[in-house]
Parts: C-alpha cells; sequence; structure tokens
C-alpha cells in the first residue's frame, strides 16, 4: 500500500504510456496480475467502487439560491405546510419585495423560485428542518434552564444535601378531578425521608407540600433532583433561583424523560414508604388528606429514627459484564448515619438527637396505625362499602412469597 501511495501522484500526472508503465513496474514489483493493478489504483483514485460513475439525467433547475429564496417565503407564512404555501407564492414574493430580506438576490432567480412546480416544491419544502411548537407549551422555558442528571445516584456515597423528589398520587386509578398527592424527599446518602400530603398539585399546594417537608429535615439541602413534573420544577426552580418567596438557594436537576432508573432511590420508597401503608385506595378530600399528613408525621419520625437500611457500597462484574454480586455496608438508620457523618455541624446534631431522646417507637407506630385505619375506613364509607377492619398478620412461612417479619396493615 505504501508503494501504491507513491505511485498514484506520477500515474496521474502521466500519459496513457507512462501509466502502462507504471502499471507494469508494479505488477513487477508485487507479483500480482494486472487486472488487480488496475482495480487497487482506480480504488485509491475514483472511490471503493472502482469504476467512474457518471451522473445521468437532466440538470437540477434550482440551486441552493433558489431554496434559500422559497425558506424566506416558508417563515413568513409561518411554517404553513407545502400545498397551502404554493399558491401563495407569488404574493409572498410580493411583500417581501424591497425587504431587506431579498435585496441581495437577483430578480432572475426570484422569478424562477416563484415558478417552481408544486412536485418540485414539496421536495424543497421537505429538505428543511422540521419546526415544533412543542417547546412553546406549559413551562418550557423551566425545561430549557433545568438540566438533565442520569447518573445522580454517584452522590450516595459523597455527602448529605443531595435529595430525590418525586410525587405518588392517590388517585385510585382515576385521573379525573382533584385528588391528594404525596411528595416524598429522600436523600441519597443519609435515606432521610421525609414525605407530606397535599389536596391537589397547583403551584399553592407543592409549595405547602416542599414546606412541610423541608421542615422535617434538619441538615442543609444543596441539590434537589425531581423528575420532569411541571408543578414540582417550577416550585423548586423558585427556591434555587431565590425569587421573591423563596428560601435557601441550592442547585437543580432534572431526570431524564420516562426514565424512572434516574431517580431510583425515591422511586424505591414510593412503594416501600407510601404505597405499603396507605395503599392504592383514592383520596380526594381535604380530610383524607390531613390524616395523610398526620400519618406521615408519626411514620417519618419512626422510618428515620428506628428503621435501618443498608446502602449499596460497589459491584461485581462478571466476565460477560453483568452484576453477579452486590455488596452493601453495614444496615443503620438515618439517625445513625446523620450523627456518624462528619459533614454536619454540631448544632444540628444537637437538634436531632433531642427529638430522638423524646420518641417512643411503641408510641409512633400505635399513631401511625390509627391514622390508617381511619384513613382506610372513610375510602371505605365513601365508596358506600361497610367499614374496614384493620388487622395484624405476621407471615413465618420459608416460601419466598410469603416470607416477612414485618407486619402489615391488610384488609379483611
Amino acid at each position: 500500500m505504501d508503494l501504491l501511495k507513491r505511485l498514484i501522484p506520477p500515474y496521474l500526472r502521466g500519459s496513457r504510456r507512462d501509466k502502462a508503465r507504471i502499471l507494469t513496474e508494479y505488477c513487477g514489483l508485487t507479483a500480482i496480475k494486472r487486472k488487480t493493478a488496475v482495480k487497487r489504483f482506480n480504488r485509491h483514485i475514483i472511490g471503493p467502487t472502482g469504476r467512474l460513475e457518471k451522473k445521468t439525467g437532466r440538470k437540477p433547475k434550482y440551486n441552493s439560491i433558489h431554496r434559500e429564496i422559497i425558506r424566506l417565503c416558508w417563515e413568513l407564512s409561518g411554517y404553513v405546510c407545502a400545498e397551502n404555501l404554493h399558491p401563495m407564492l407569488g404574493i409572498y414574493l410580493a411583500q417581501l419585495k424591497g425587504n431587506p430580506g431579498l435585496i441581495n438576490y437577483v430578480q432572475d432567480d426570484i422569478l424562477t423560485a416563484g415558478g417552481i412546480a408544486l412536485g418540485s416544491f414539496k421536495r424543497v419544502i421537505s429538505q428543511f428542518p422540521k419546526f415544533s411548537k412543542k417547546r412553546y407549551k406549559g413551562n418550557w422555558a423551566i425545561y430549557r434552564q433545568v438540566p438533565v442528571m442520569a447518573d445522580f445516584g454517584k452522590f450516595a456515597n459523597k455527602e448529605p444535601g443531595y435529595a430525590e423528589v418525586d410525587f405518588v398520587e392517590h388517585n385510585g386509578g382515576c385521573s379525573s378531578g382533584t385528588y391528594a398527592f404525596t411528595s416524598v424527599y429522600a436523600d441519597v446518602y443519609l435515606q432521610w425521608i421525609a414525605r407530606a400530603a397535599g389536596y391537589g398539585k397547583n403551584p399553592a399546594s407543592v409549595r405547602v407540600m416542599d414546606g412541610i417537608a423541608s421542615r422535617k429535615t434538619f441538615h442543609r439541602i444543596k441539590h434537589y433532583h425531581p423528575d420532569n413534573d411541571k408543578s414540582i420544577l417550577k416550585v423548586l426552580f423558585e427556591k434555587t433561583k431565590n425569587l421573591p418567596g423563596a428560601f435557601q438557594p441550592c442547585e437543580l436537576s432534572r431526570s431524564r424523560p420516562y426514565e424512572s432508573n434516574d431517580n431510583a432511590h425515591v422511586e424505591q420508597k414510593n412503594g416501600d414508604k407510601v404505597r405499603k401503608h396507605v395503599g392504592y385506595f383514592r383520596y380526594d378530600s381535604e380530610r383524607e388528606t390531613e390524616v395523610l399528613n398526620e400519618f406521615y408525621d408519626y411514620a417519618d419520625f419512626y422510618d428515620n429514627f428506628f428503621i435501618a437500611s443498608a446502602k449499596l457500597k460497589s459491584k461485581i462484574y462478571g466476565k460477560n459484564g453483568r452484576v453477579i454480586k452486590r455488596i452493601h455496608d453495614k444496615p443503620q438508620t438515618p439517625y445513625q448515619r446523620f450523627m456518624e457523618c462528619p459533614a454536619l455541624s454540631v448544632e444540628e446534631k444537637k437538634k436531632v438527637s433531642g427529638l430522638y431522646k423524646n420518641l417512643t417507637m411503641v408510641e409512633l407506630k400505635k399513631g401511625m396505625e390509627r391514622c390508617v385505619r381511619e384513613l382506610f375506613e372513610l375510602a371505605s364509607v365513601k365508596n358506600g362499602e361497610k367499614a374496614v377492619k384493620i388487622r395484624r398478620q405476621t407471615f413465618l412461612s420459608n416460601s419466598p412469597a410469603k416470607k416477612s417479619f414485618r407486619r402489615h396493615p391488610v384488609l379483611i
């Protein structure tokens, strides 16, 4: 190949006799057939096909200048389709006459562009970049200003202050009307959880939920990471930009659309800390929302101070790239991680330890069960059913489907 590259320049400059001589010398040096040598020279001169490709058909009538004139008319019309634009093309060109947009074009090019046939006009329009108005719907400016972060879980082993946020709907399978929502805030490092319920998902209700969750978080949140829900993004955007009515400024990012694994920590808690306790019923009254908030007041203390969980430290991958083992740290409660974290101040630790001394796990559990009982009774009476009874059931079977050492409220 080096020899071929050296012989290409004299081969191109030479006459027909010189080219024949160069081919003969190349065949003698490389010990290949002459046809193979011709193919190699053509492949480097002409291209991979090894033959001259002549364009057939008539010469194009419309060039880039004509397409640019048509694009100006297309933009002036508001990006209408080719069928509606073609009959009005002469009028649009007359409207653009004298405008700075057509001053630099020759009159012959303008007339040629104005007389284009409908079929050619469609082909020209189809080459233009598509214009979408979807970005102007809703709070599109927020989506442009809030960056996307797909690897927010990297902060799980860094330091406190990085919280994932998500909503849980209590619509009972029907999204019509106004119903209750639960906002879940989860610190990925401490596993600290703060829940709050609101009636509806309007900005006022979301601000109330955010305020309740902020009061239940006893350390500063440096970075919020919700999904692409407009309501929570708007409230947190005001918070991070320190606009009127905002709180302490911090950073904000969002997950990728339709990628729930970007918020894996809080998505897991949606089922474990919300659905498992309050179920999938429809709660569409203010009283049910109040009971939900009362339940979360007990449950947040119960989960943060007394329920231990293990954090993922690392993964071991096999030869095929699949995870064959996950290594977790020692199970601890969020309170224990809070007290052992060197990044938190002494004042914050004193405040949390003072709360811990006044808590009783048995009383918290009783308060949770009372709220869940009232919540289920309200849901059953509203549906015209008899009152729901709550009983405790403990499964001690060895089967994977029934093995559980926690006591769950079940319906009978």
